[in-house]
């Protein structure tokens, strides 16, 4: 059911509200200087870290060759994570040109969600928000969690910051260059990577989840940056998933790790 209401923006916007909708997550804009973003966020108000949940690339290609007209993701997997954090605080970001503040933004354009995903105003964008939502409980830990190439943009902007107190990914392609030709990809010539920046990430304390059947972002290819960054950073191959399964099921339990790792 879900797919098949998801066809339309709309659609897919909706099933994004009802999973906030149920968790308690509230729903904003965030109008950026780069891109406008769809957020959910929820603050109880108790003490405790703010665990910042960035999206995938979503439904960025109708194949692998075609470039979709509309990257909102059909089944929004870090936003059912975030709606399962247990934490005082939370913060969900939609990537740009995503939902429907990224539908009607004219800054939008195909590269945005295709060559440029990883860019740097599109990671301005993702860090301009959080630096807001900062703003509000200065105090709070700041925990980044990314899946998929979500985990590439949050690692971009651990780079950026100096206050990421943890940075935990799922499958996400932290050696770009060297998952797009692992898995016949053009090169992603408008997109940063994090190795890019590995000297910054090194101080950062990291978490990468991989899934051992994982096909989209093989396990050898998160490995490679993992082992680039030292022993800030901790790879755990979870065996049995694969890109999509078994994330958000397994999701309190992998958080807890993340949250004890080191």
């Amino acid at each position: 059911m879900i797919i098949a209401c998801g066809h339309s923006g709309i659609g897919r916007d909706a099933t994004a509200a009802g999973i906030a909708q149920v968790a308690g997550l509230a729903p904003e804009v965030s109008k950026g200087t780069s891109f406008d973003l769809q957020i959910y966020r929820r603050d109880g108000g108790k003490p405790g870290p703010l665990f910042v949940y960035i999206e995938g690339d979503g439904f960025a290609y109708l194949d692998s060759r075609t470039p979709s007209t509309d990257p909102t993701p059909v089944d929004p997997l870090a936003l059912r994570l975030a709606a399962a954090d247990p934490g005082p605080a939370v913060l969900y970001l939609g990537r740009p040109c995503q939902f429907a503040p990224g539908r009607g933004d004219p800054r939008c354009s195909v590269r945005v969600w295709t060559t440029s995903r990883f860019g740097p105003d599109v990671v301005a964008s993702i860090d301009d928000a959080i630096g807001r939502e900062r703003a509000r409980a200065p105090g709070r830990p700041l925990v980044l969690v990314g899946y998929s190439g979500g985990g590439v943009i949050a690692a971009l902007v651990a780079a950026r910051r100096k206050d990421v107190s943890l940075l935990v990914t799922l499958a996400a392609p932290l050696d770009v260059a060297d998952w797009t030709r692992r898995v016949g990809l053009s090169p992603l010539d408008g997109s940063e990577s994090p190795l890019d920046h590995v000297e910054r990430l090194a101080r950062v304390r990291q978490v990468a989840f991989a899934g051992q059947g994982d096909k989209t972002v093989p396990v050898e290819s998160i490995a490679s940056a993992i082992a680039k960054f030292g022993p800030s950073a901790k790879l755990i191959v979870v065996p049995d998933f694969d890109h999509r399964c078994c994330w958000m099921r397994d999701w309190p339990r992998l958080r807890a790790i993340a949250s004890g790792s080191h």
